[in-house]
């Protein structure tokens, strides 16, 4: 499949999207069809039919969390762990790994909600200096996500309005160790990703 692709000027506070490559396209395609979810358009080139549309649109929800790291970060909660809005925890608060986060659950997208709460499985990846570790976890129909401060992920399937996701495969006291030395720096930026897949 022969696909030409200009270049776009994004304005200088867009972050560009990534370089898609003509495989790329062709792969998405060759999936679509396979679903029987592409047709022919006038013009001799094959579309998604609506449903295809639909399914590109939500695939890969994204959304990015800044957050920083404190000097009471203990990392060894067994179940659970914590990002906050909150600038100052104390060593009680051991599921806690990273503060001044600027998104809680509430601040998350709707249509990442959405996808989130028809119980898709989420990477969420925490990286801190050269350090980083990803959990996989789940979302759920019962998820509220309306929590202002906080944003929880569980091992356990138990929900609130901080839960983010449940079923993790690691809590704060199994997470890499560098990362978490890294997390008691306070100096020290987080970023979270939070994909959908």
């Amino acid at each position: 499949m022969d696909v030409e692709i200009k270049e776009m000027k994004t304005p200088s506070d867009v972050q560009p999207l990534p370089e898609i490559t003509p495989h790329m396209i062709q792969s998405t395609f060759t999936a679509l069809d396979a679903k029987g979810l592409t047709q022919y358009a006038e013009g001799g080139v094959y579309i998604p039919t609506e449903r295809g549309w639909q399914l590109l649109k939500k695939s890969g929800q994204r959304e990015e969390i800044t957050a920083y790291g404190h000097p009471n970060v203990t990392s060894t909660h067994t179940t659970t762990l914590e990002i906050t809005k909150a600038a100052e925890i104390d060593k009680e608060a051991d599921c806690i790994i990273a503060v001044r986060a600027d998104k809680a659950c509430a601040d998350l997208s709707e249509d990442f909600k959405n996808e989130l709460k028809s119980a898709r499985k989420i990477l969420i990846t925490i990286q801190a200096g050269r350090a980083s570790d990803t959990i996989v976890a789940y979302g759920s129909p019962a998820l509220m996500l309306s929590h202002k401060e906080d944003i929880v992920i569980r091992k356990s399937d138990f929900i609130d309005n901080r839960t983010l996701a449940i079923l993790a495969d690691k809590a704060a006291n199994e997470l890499d160790q560098e990362l978490v030395d890294e997390l008691k720096k306070g100096d020290t930026k987080v970023k979270i990703i939070l994909e959908i897949k």
